[in-house]
C-alpha cells in the first residue's frame, strides 16, 4: 500500500463498493469521472493493464455524485 494513496481497489472491488457492474466502473474511468492509476502488464494480447482506484477517489466520487445520500467507504 502506498501511504499517500491509502487502499487501492481493483475494478471488481470498486464495482462492489459502488454497487454497479465492472463495465460501469470502466466507463466512468474512460469518461474521466473516476480517476485511477494504470500499471502496464507485459505479454499477452490487447490492452493488458492493471487499473487501481485509490480509496480517496472513491470517497470523492461518492461525495460529488451522491451528496452524502450513501455511506462513506471509510
Amino acid at each position: 500500500m502506498i501511504p499517500q494513496l491509502g487502499k487501492l481497489y481493483s475494478i471488481k472491488e470498486a464495482a462492489a463498493v459502488l454497487e454497479v457492474g465492472r463495465d460501469s466502473v470502466v466507463r466512468l474511468i474512460d469518461r474521466g469521472e473516476l480517476k485511477c492509476i494504470e500499471f502496464p502488464l507485459m505479454g499477452g494480447h490487447g490492452k493488458n493493464r492493471k487499473r487501481l482506484i485509490p480509496e480517496a477517489e472513491l470517497d470523492r466520487f461518492f461525495k460529488a455524485n451522491f451528496n452524502g445520500f450513501f455511506r462513506s467507504i471509510t
